[in-house]
């Protein structure tokens, strides 16, 4: 009976051995993607459930600007703003078939920007004038001739101060890129009147305003005579 040398039958346990810890590592490793997967597609489904903003969009052409943002945990609003003329509007669908909008708001950009940057320049004027010392004073923001604003929305968790009319769970950003003003909207959610589809309107004025970019002003030497 034919005995195969020693070397070869060690050679041949080897690449065997060598092919059962290849094909191990490869079921750990499909395991691993999968296992990643799986959780990787529960914590986007968990995120999407937290946190509505995730499927926000934004669009603009010709100085139209359209966005939504989340008014609740299960509805978003549209807001359409006409930057030439500062039209700010937004709508709320109803849950009704072919009812339209059960929820309008409807504001002024630009009214709300002039408010802002008077108020910007009083509380400029007022600190020069309390400060010791003599630095002349702050350059008053002008009302630009043709506002440039750019939006985003996100999530914010403000508490109500009513029960009836509460803040919307999503807040809108919009930056004047001229003057460096921020002006913050929220919605005065109406949560009875939506769930009765009982027709709702109110206006949209800012919540808050900011400045957090304070545009580079370059100064223009002047040649004495």
């Amino acid at each position: 009976m034919f005995h195969p040398p020693f070397e070869e039958v060690l050679k041949v346990k080897i690449q065997i051995r060598a092919i059962h810890v290849v094909l191990l590592l490869a079921a750990f490793v499909g395991t691993g993607i999968f296992s990643g997967l799986m959780v990787g597609k529960c914590l986007q489904g968990n995120t999407q459930s937290a946190i509505p903003t995730a499927q926000a969009a934004c669009d603009r052409i010709d100085g139209y600007i359209t966005l939504t943002m989340p008014v609740d945990g299960a509805s978003e609003a549209v807001v359409v703003i006409d930057s030439t003329t500062g039209m700010l509007s937004a709508g709320v669908l109803s849950k009704m078939p072919n009812s339209g909008f059960q929820s309008r708001f409807q504001g002024n950009l630009n009214a709300d920007l002039q408010k802002a940057i008077t108020y910007f320049n009083n509380k400029a004027a007022k600190m020069t004038r309390k400060s010791s010392k003599k630095k002349g004073a702050q350059p008053l923001i002008q009302m630009p001739q043709e506002p440039k604003y750019i939006v985003t929305s996100g999530a914010e968790s403000i508490v109500g101060r009513t029960t009836e009319v509460r803040p919307s769970v999503g807040a809108l950003y919009v930056t004047e890129v001229n003057t460096g003003i921020m002006l913050v909207y929220i919605l005065p959610w109406n949560q009875a009147m939506f769930s009765s589809n009982t027709p709702y309107a109110a206006p949209l004025t800012y919540y808050h305003i900011d400045r957090f970019v304070v545009p580079m002003v370059v100064e223009e030497s002047v040649d004495e005579e």
